[in-house]
């Protein structure tokens, strides 16, 4: 695969919310989430600005960098540009504050630095492609919790906890990276990281999970509720891309092509908290099916 192209970038474009309909079956997941709004006040919550990234890889092995301007609204409004290509075929992972991960089909372990995560440039760090593992084909799964944590899940369902310490494209893992940190995350159900230590799970019956990760940063087996879930919405389907950009906030992106946005409210508690009582705002229509990756850092709450 080659490195992200330089020089090459188009120009930043400002892109009207969109107004069209979802489907009728979308709107129905979209508002048939549990909230109990009342129970817990919301999280304090920064994101970055001007905008949080989500990175799509297009038809031609573009990839497209689109920044949410109104990230803790959900107000619809997209800048896109394009920041590399030959992306094809792989699995793009957002490791936060524009570090981007990808697993090629041999098992290579890239790194990559998007340094105009923020304002809309195309700058990359020169040692971006450098491999700093191999053998991570063998994962069925694989998120990133941001600063430089990897979750990943291996054909039993065991969660695996690894860290990038230098997070510059040198190989260098903390003590402890591959340790079993879990269980009884695998297939059918489907993860989703919410950064400072937030993994959500969609279930093959629709209900949505919450569990964090207490140690991170430093990989012990440490979890709230003792690692026990705690069922935060229902109605969401394994079918559909979802991402977050931290903090609570979640993108989901359906099959049809529509996408929404949706804010859990304590992303750092678990109860079920939703912003508008656990209706989704939607974000347009046209997206494809490729992966949907957000910046995993873009916001955090405290």
């Amino acid at each position: 695969m080659s490195h992200p192209s330089r020089g090459n970038g188009t120009v930043a474009r400002r892109l009207p919310p969109l107004v069209t309909a979802l489907a009728a079956g979308v709107i129905a997941l979209a508002t048939a989430i549990t909230a109990d709004t009342s129970a817990v006040a919301a999280a304090s919550v920064t994101c970055t600005t001007p905008a949080v990234a989500m990175y799509h890889v297009d038809g031609q092995g573009q990839l497209r960098r689109w920044g949410l301007e109104s990230p803790l609204s959900g107000t619809p409004g997209w800048v896109e540009q394009q920041i590399g290509s030959g992306w094809s075929g792989l699995n793009v992972i957002s490791g936060g504050n524009g570090t981007i991960y990808t697993i090629d089909q041999a098992g290579n372990l890239r790194w990559y630095d998007d340094d105009d995560y923020a304002d809309g440039g195309v700058s990359w760090d020169p040692a971006s492609g450098s491999v700093i593992g191999t053998g991570w084909n063998g994962f069925t799964t694989v998120i990133s919790g941001g600063d430089g944590v990897l979750y990943s899940v291996d054909s039993s369902g065991a969660l695996h906890w690894y860290r990038d310490q230098a997070m510059n494209g040198s190989v260098s893992w903390a003590p402890g990276s591959g340790s079993v940190i879990g269980a009884g995350f695998g297939a059918p159900s489907v993860l989703i990281a919410g950064g400072q230590g937030v993994i959500y799970m969609v279930t093959s019956s629709g209900t949505l999970n919450w569990y964090r990760h207490l140690d991170p940063t430093g990989g012990a087996a440490s979890w709230a509720r003792n690692g026990v879930g705690s069922v935060i919405g229902s109605g969401w389907t394994t079918s559909a891309r979802i991402a977050s950009m931290g903090g609570g906030i979640l993108v989901v992106r359906y099959q049809n092509g529509g996408a929404s946005w949706y804010r859990d409210t304590d992303p750092l508690g678990g109860s079920a908290s939703w912003a508008n009582q656990g209706t989704g705002t939607a974000e347009g229509t046209g997206w494809n099916a490729t992966q949907l990756i957000t910046d995993i850092s873009g916001c955090t709450a405290s």
